[in-house]
């Protein structure tokens, strides 16, 4: 419920800050860079110095660094040079608490806790931005000692109040998750298919992000002065909708395999983009958000299960960091491709690139289910 500052961040660059556009822009990039910098380190600590010690110190340096940025929050240079100190620190906890959670569940339970955690996440994340809406403008400070405040007070609890069994006494682990020796590399060279997962993965991230990046310029370009609002709305319904057909979703899926899960997914995309590009109207964009909301919620839950049940638990940490990093640093130039396919080509054109890629990406993960399933037959005939 904390997530006051990075929704508002260029405004606050330019309107309370003075920067121009471009500026804001080169600062709002370099903070997301220290925190994907901060993502690929925290990967490897925390498997060496243990998931729930690096996400507390982690968290609560970027907390206490935020807090510091409401009382100099009129400061142009203090303000993004403290703000890339927190979010660097910040993105050293993202990995150990993805690896927490793995920690904390077991193949068999890993989806329901997975997706409670989602859940969760999304319900303080449509209230936030709400709340940090009416602190902006008069309050600004608030924003930071906020988020700050937010922070430091869920990592006390996770300080205090959850217990991490040592690695040693794990229990329910398969056989994928058991400790490995070697480097990360060596676990992603014996296990190439993570790659080829995080790829897709990262295609499927690229056809959600334009429901915040393609989508406002399309309502704009349509309905003129009401798109804004409309994406608007468009947004508060998809948060709603999150928090409503998760554990529909999940109860549908429990039967199925994470790769089949996001092949779902992967058509909810190109079908949802389909109703866009085929029908520009009001109520069929909020029909076609009904579907892209479903394939967000398969993705940002199956994804993160796949990678725990196939992650030796030695290496947790570090394949989270790696794997998310790498996906992240391939969306970077998407906004650069959907502005020049756009500029160059139009909206029409550009949807059927979209549409493409989420299909590709389905074929893909339909592919590796039927490769896993060819496995494990073999497997079964070997020792039977």
């Amino acid at each position: 419920m904390g997530n006051f500052i990075i929704p508002f961040l260029v405004l606050l660059l330019t309107d309370k800050l003075g920067y121009s556009v471009t500026v804001a822009g080169s600062l709002a990039m370099g903070v997301t860079g220290t925190y994907l910098l901060g993502s690929f380190l925290g990967g490897k600590l925390s498997d060496i110095l243990g998931h729930k010690r690096v996400m507390v110190v982690g968290e609560l340096i970027g907390a206490l660094l935020l807090i510091y940025c409401g009382f100099v929050s009129d400061s142009p240079v203090l303000v993004p040079a403290f703000l890339c100190g927190a979010y660097f620190f910040i993105g050293l906890a993202l990995p150990a608490s993805n690896a927490l959670v793995a920690d904390l569940s077991h193949v068999k339970n890993r989806d329901a806790v997975m997706s409670l955690s989602y859940l969760a996440y999304n319900f303080g994340s449509a209230l936030g931005p709400i709340i940090a809406g009416y602190l902006f403008w008069k309050h600004t400070e608030w924003i930071f000692f906020g988020n700050g405040l937010a922070a430091l007070f869920g990592v006390l609890i996770i300080a205090i109040f959850i217990q991490v069994q040592p690695e040693t006494e794990a229990t329910n682990e398969s056989e994928l998750e058991q400790a490995v020796s070697g480097s990360v590399w060596t676990v992603l060279q014996a296990r190439p298919r993570l790659l080829f997962f995080t790829f897709l993965c990262g295609l499927l991230c690229y056809s959600l992000n334009q429901m915040t990046m393609a989508s406002p310029l399309y309502l704009s370009h349509i309905f003129g002065e009401t798109g804004p609002v409309l994406f608007g709305q468009l947004m508060t319904y998809a948060c709603v909708l999150v928090v409503l057909i998760t554990p529909l979703l999940m109860k549908l899926t429990s039967s199925k395999t994470e790769t089949i899960s996001l092949a779902y997914a992967g058509l909810m995309f190109a079908f949802g983009y389909l109703l866009v590009m085929l029908y520009p109207t009001i109520p069929m964009h909020f029909l076609a958000w009904l579907f892209l909301s479903a394939g967000e919620v398969l993705l940002s839950t199956k994804e993160g299960v796949y990678l725990a049940n196939n992650s030796p638990s030695s290496h947790r940490g570090r394949i989270q960091g790696v794997l998310v990093t790498l996906r992240n640093v391939l969306l970077m130039p998407s906004f650069i491709v959907i502005g020049y396919l756009i500029d160059n080509y139009g909206y029409r054109f550009t949807w059927f690139s979209v549409i493409a890629i989420s299909i590709f990406a389905a074929i893909g993960f339909y592919f590796m289910n039927a490769n896993n399933s060819k496995q494990a037959s073999l497997v079964i005939e070997k020792y039977s």
